[in-house]
Formats: structure tokens, C-alpha cells, sequence
């Protein structure tokens, strides 16, 4: 895996259609990496709060001004392959300049009723009542295993289906239209991984945005093992903070006082409280990721990837696969991607001092 160029600021957003519920972790570089000493690049969890109004990523700018910032969304950043390719898409990046525009002005507008869904108009429906996953399917012509992407498996929530607790469809239409807009209107934004690989765009001078998704990552802080654990019971929560923070230290990571306590505490206790949650795991799954304790997990010899479906940063081809065939027989195995070690290779190191707050 090529060497990565530690970003001055990560940052997670758990993101929502609620601007209430867009919970964003920011984490700031405290040291970089020094191979004489085997130490890696370390970070310190510098905020945990409510994302201001308008443009996320002018504002994390104006704020922290760093030098390289790399920001992931937990919403979908990619078409399935056989919606693209019915539909006439062949890169990701130039789709999403032309949202709102023919031929997609009304790709924002999610289905009412079943008449109204089609290839330009694919999200559905707008509320619940009379609604099935089949109305999708038949009038998209598409399948089930069709309308999901190579990195969704077969735990995340398919991308045009709008109803239900896992739903993002809604939500990845309003950070599509906020990176839109932020593109358009002049911002050096490179999106990952259609613009390059890992290695190079964090090398360069744009803000890099990567698709996230916290869940990837429980495996590492034991949420998964637990038979009815649920992030939306502070309860639960607090079973997982002592191998969070584990975790965290074997990523060298050190905290900022008042997010530690709220860490410690189980997160908020109200409703809040699994945003905070997700944004906090999602940072450290980040961290983990460009200290080169986990791969960023694109899978090898697949265009579709790069060009239209994306990938989760952090999520392993292997993995994905070994569920998917499980499941359907869609994916043959891939022998390029080697096991992720969720923070091992990382060694705790001396408290440091952020320059970031």
C-alpha cells in the first residue's frame, strides 16, 4: 500500500437531511510520521459538534485552516454500476456537476407514487403507504442485487430506496447539491475515489472528500458481538467506550477534555447521542486509514469503481465479498487486498499537543 500523506485535518460528518442531526469529528495532525523511531502519524480529536450552517467544508476551512483536509460523509458517493450504465453514465464527478440541470432536473425529487420513478427520477418513494421495493425494481428494470453497489454488500441500505432507519438516499441528495455547489462555485474539491488514488490527492492541495460509513468500523470497538445492541440506547453505548478507547490509543490518538467526558459519559442522552457516536467512530476509522492501519480498501482490475460506484473508505474487498457470496454469488474473490488490522500496528505513544482547537 503506497505511503499516504498524513492530512492536517480529518473530519467526519454524520450527516442527515436534519442540519440539527449533521454531527461532525474533527480530528487535528499532532505529529507526523517519523520512520527513524517507527512513530506514525498522530492525531487528537479536537471538536464534536453540531455542523454550522451553509458550506461544511468552507466553514471546517475558515475555521482550522489547514494545509490538507480530508472529510468523509457517511452517504453514498456513487451510482450502482447497472443504474449507470442504463442510464448513460460514465463518470461519477461529471453526473454530479450536472444535477438540476437537463436532463437531471428532477433526479432531486423523490417518487410520490410508483408512476413517477424512472431512470432520471430514481428515488422512492416520498412517504410510506402502498409502497414496495418491487415498484423500484420493475420500473427502474432493474434488480434487487442490481440497485446496490460492490461496496454496499449486504448491510447498507441500497441508495434509491428512501424509507426506514437505514434509509440515505434523502440525505445523500442534500450533500450531493452541497458538493455540487461547492465545486462549481470554484473550490478545489477531489472526490475519492473517482479523482485519483488515496496516496496522490492527499499529496496534493485539494480537500479530499471520502465516502464513510461508522458502522464498517464497530467491528474494532465490539458492537457487532453484542445480540440486540442498538448506538440509539446510551446504555449500549457505554458497553463499547472501553474498547473504543482502546482502540483510539492504539492509534495513538489523544482527545480534547471535553470530548473525551462526553465519550466517557456514552454520548449524549438523548437523541444526538448516536450521531455523536457515529462521528467519533467514523474520525477514528479515518485515523486508522491514513496511519496506514487499515487499507482504503479499493478493490484491484474494477473501473466501475473509480469511474461510477465508489467505495467506503476502509472497507475491505474481501470482506464485502465474502458476505456478498454468501448471499447471492455476485462477487468472485479478490486476492489483492490483504487483512485489515484495525489500529494493531499502532503503538501508544507520549501525551502530545495539538496546534489545532
Amino acid at each position: 500500500m503506497p505511503e499516504l500523506t498524513p492530512p492536517d485535518l480529518l473530519a467526519h460528518a454524520d450527516w442527515s437531511i436534519s442540519p440539527r442531526k449533521r454531527l461532525v469529528a474533527a480530528a487535528g495532525l499532532v505529529s507526523a510520521e517519523n520512520p527513524l523511531v517507527g512513530q506514525r502519524p498522530r492525531y487528537r480529536i479536537v471538536s464534536l459538534a453540531v455542523a454550522a450552517p451553509g458550506d461544511l467544508i468552507a466553514g471546517l476551512l475558515s475555521r482550522y485552516r489547514p494545509a490538507r483536509m480530508l472529510i468523509g460523509f457517511d452517504f453514498p458517493l456513487g451510482l450502482p454500476r447497472a443504474y449507470a450504465a442504463a442510464a448513460a453514465v460514465t463518470s461519477f464527478p461529471e453526473f454530479l456537476g450536472q444535477l438540476g440541470e437537463e436532463p437531471w432536473h428532477e433526479f432531486g425529487h423523490v417518487a410520490g407514487d410508483k408512476s413517477e420513478i424512472s431512470l432520471r427520477r430514481p428515488f422512492y418513494p416520498d412517504r410510506p403507504g402502498g409502497t414496495r421495493r418491487a415498484h423500484l425494481h420493475a420500473a427502474l428494470g432493474l434488480s434487487a442485487a442490481q440497485i446496490r453497489r460492490r461496496c454496499d454488500g449486504t448491510d447498507a441500505e441500497t441508495l434509491f430506496w428512501t424509507l426506514g432507519g437505514k434509509q440515505v438516499g434523502k440525505a445523500a441528495l442534500t450533500g450531493w447539491t452541497m458538493l455540487r455547489h461547492a465545486r462549481a462555485e470554484g473550490a478545489d474539491v477531489a472526490l475519492w475515489p473517482f479523482d485519483g488514488e488515496l496516496s496522490a490527492l492527499l499529496a496534493g492541495p485539494a480537500v479530499v472528500v471520502a465516502e464513510t460509513y461508522p458502522r464498517e468500523f464497530y467491528r474494532y470497538i465490539g458492537a457487532l458481538g453484542r445480540p440486540g445492541w442498538s448506538k440509539r440506547r446510551q446504555a449500549d453505548r457505554l458497553l463499547c467506550v472501553p474498547a473504543l478507547l482502546d482502540w483510539a490509543g492504539r492509534l495513538g490518538v489523544d482527545w480534547d477534555a471535553g470530548v473525551l467526558r462526553r465519550i466517557r459519559a456514552g454520548c449524549d442522552a438523548g437523541p444526538a447521542g448516536e450521531d455523536e457516536f457515529d462521528a467519533v467512530v467514523g474520525v477514528l476509522g479515518m485515523i486508522s486509514v491514513v496511519t496506514g492501519a487499515v487499507a482504503p480498501g479499493v478493490p484491484a482490475g474494477d473501473p466501475a469503481v473509480t469511474s461510477t460506484e465508489g467505495w467506503i473508505l476502509g472497507r475491505a474487498a474481501f470482506a464485502v465479498q465474502k458476505r456478498a457470496r454468501r448471499s447471492s454469488g455476485t462477487w468472485e474473490p479478490d486476492q489483492t487486498n490483504g487483512q485489515n488490522d484495525g489500529g494493531v500496528l499502532c503503538r501508544r505513544q507520549p501525551e502530545p499537543r495539538s496546534t489545532l482547537s
